[in-house]
């Protein structure tokens, strides 16, 4: 039997995206047989003593909590891999820290604030020889993961073309047109939404060699909403694109073009919005074709959420899942099966798609990815 990987968690609070999807899986069976939450680390002492005496009654273990700097809790010697759940401006400072004193590291997406802070992550961790892992759950969606297959094994043959359209939805309250004030500083929305997106797309398809993008900032203005999202009457200037169309040739599949679409303010909650598609992704090939098809909030979310239908040359392929791709991800890490998950090098390789969409939506030039 395996020696369970011990665990110190930056940024687990008591509730929180963190508390509520990311640290549920390793503490429950079985992944619970193959992780150990050793300690948590918060901002403050008060917080950081409710998360450890939350987890400690949880677990039936005992939970050390650290605050305030990193280096206390990467300084522990019962810690082997490090947890980074905080704020995306904080990622590389708490990443830098964790392998510098060796530690294996779990990033969620994104990485880095930007291309060139990820690829010195990367490289940081190449140095130090440390395992990494990144949140892009979507490598573990199980639509993902059988559509990557059927590419593979030519169920639809030489591939086409790729067809993404999908939705930032207004009930989703980061970015425009609605934020909670919790989120007024969340990272930028093409990073996250476009950036789970296309990690699914290219598991499935491969790089894009080269892109040409249009963005557009449809909302001038944000309005801040409660917990319960109703507008607060205080409104913010919208600081991003709200609306991303990008093109470009797939590298593994000559002649092959993708298309994808990313629409923000759609709704899915109003008597209008029946039957509103909140994903359609097709993948044609000369021998038949793959279709993801969803109306609901969770067809925004890939890296989360199954799509509703999915299709193989017609037919309708019943797809489920029962642990959640969070689940997925840590089990693949934990097993060893490199390739599986997502590294700190995958994080770069994606983040030169976003880049180049960035760059050629503000320049108005076809950009190359250089993956």
């Amino acid at each position: 039997m395996s020696i369970p990987i011990r665990v110190g968690f930056i940024g687990l609070s008591t509730r929180g995206w963190a508390a509520s999807t990311l640290a549920p899986p390793i503490l429950s069976v079985p992944l619970s047989s193959k992780y150990t939450l050793t300690a948590v680390s918060t901002t403050n002492a008060t917080s950081a003593s409710a998360s450890a005496e939350k987890y400690t009654k949880e677990t039936g273990r005992t939970v050390k909590p650290y605050h305030g700097d990193a280096a206390n809790i990467v300084g522990d010697d019962e810690v082997d891999l490090i947890v980074v759940a905080v704020k995306v401006p904080d990622h590389g400072k708490v990443a830098r820290t964790a392998i510098e004193k060796g530690k294996d590291v779990f990033v969620e997406w994104p990485l880095g604030n930007g291309l060139q802070e990820t690829l010195e992550l990367a490289e940081a961790a190449k140095r130090k020889g440390v395992r990494t892992l990144v949140g892009l759950q979507g490598w573990q969606s199980p639509a993902v993961v059988k559509a990557r297959e059927w590419v593979a094994s030519g169920k639809i043959g030489r591939v086409l073309s790729a067809t993404w359209v999908s939705a930032k939805l207004e009930e989703f309250t980061l970015w425009a047109p609605f934020t909670t004030q919790t989120d007024v500083y969340a990272a930028d929305p093409s990073n996250v939404v476009v950036g789970h997106h296309l990690s699914a797309i290219t598991r499935i398809l491969g790089p894009v060699e080269s892109i040409s993008a249009t963005s557009s900032k449809v909302f001038d203005s944000v309005q801040v909403v409660d917990a319960q999202s109703k507008p607060t009457g205080e409104t913010l200037a919208n600081r991003s694109p709200d609306q991303w169309a990008a093109s470009g040739l797939l590298k593994n599949h000559p002649g092959a073009l993708f298309s994808g679409t990313w629409r923000s303010g759609v709704s899915v909650s109003k008597e209008t919005d029946k039957d509103r598609p909140t994903l359609v992704f097709i993948i044609d090939g000369d021998k038949g074709f793959i279709k993801f098809e969803s109306s609901s909030f969770g067809g925004s979310i890939i890296n989360m959420f199954v799509p509703e239908k999915v299709y193989l040359n017609g037919e309708e392929v019943k797809v489920e899942d029962t642990v959640g791709t969070a689940h997925r991800n840590w089990e693949a890490y934990a097993s060893g099966a490199e390739g599986e998950y997502a590294t700190f090098d995958d994080a770069v390789d994606l983040y030169k798609h976003l880049d180049a969409i960035s760059t050629s939506a503000s320049e108005g030039r076809v950009v190359s990815v250089g993956v």
